[in-house]
């Protein structure tokens, strides 16, 4: 993720987010809480400040964030300090300190996995490697409907944007947000020979789920 988009973007973003947004955010929860298994091992990439690992906490065997924004992990830290199955590092996503086939789901939610367009596929690469054979890999992205939405939400959290090119929108601040078409995914998780379940999680959201053969 991008080193800026900490507080107080991201905190201002998710309380004052557009309808549509939060009714993602929801969605997200839901399909977590309602589709990973009890008692599993999961990496969240890109945790910011620990929301989804709250979620997914009480029926996990262990919780492991990854970011690379100190402010979010130091956060992170506090808050779940009285967890005994989660630790956070601070670590980039496309060289990831673990091991291969060390977790049963790496989950990248939110857009994170938007925020790579130049990396995105080192940053696969490596969701792929430390993701357990038969394992499931959960990403969630913006899909091709979210482009007025995202633009009006970006500058109501005082994000200058100076560029659109290709669904990807560009920001004084730093930020590089990425959108998806459904063959555009099919593509490139294709290329990783991963087989991939891609729904729309809501108008302006897909929710893939693929599967670490």
């Amino acid at each position: 993720m991008n080193k800026f988009f900490s507080k107080p973007f991201f905190g201002k973003w998710l309380k004052e987010a557009a309808p549509e947004i939060k009714d993602w955010f929801q969605k997200e929860i839901e399909y977590l809480q309602n589709n990973i298994k009890p008692n599993s091992k999961i990496l969240d990439v890109g945790c910011g400040f620990g929301r989804h690992i709250k979620i997914l906490v009480p029926f996990s065997k262990e919780v492991i964030g990854v970011d690379n924004d100190e402010n979010m992990v130091r956060e992170a830290k506090q808050d779940l300090s009285n967890s005994d199955n989660v630790e956070v590092f601070l670590q980039e996503a496309d060289n990831l300190n673990f091991d291969d086939d060390s977790f049963d789901y790496v989950i990248c939610t939110t857009n994170t996995f938007g925020n790579f367009p130049d990396k995105k596929v080192d940053v696969l690469k490596e969701m792929k490697r430390v993701c357990k054979k038969d394992g499931r890999i959960i990403i969630s992205v913006y899909s091709e409907k979210s482009s007025e939405i995202r633009k009006k939400d970006y500058e109501k959290v005082g994000l200058a944007i100076t560029k659109i090119e290709n669904g990807i929108i560009y920001t004084k601040e730093g930020l590089v947000s990425e959108q998806f078409t459904k063959p555009q995914l099919e593509n490139l998780f294709n290329d990783f020979k991963l087989k991939a379940k891609i729904i729309k999680l809501s108008p302006i959201s897909y929710l893939c789920e693929l599967t670490n053969p």
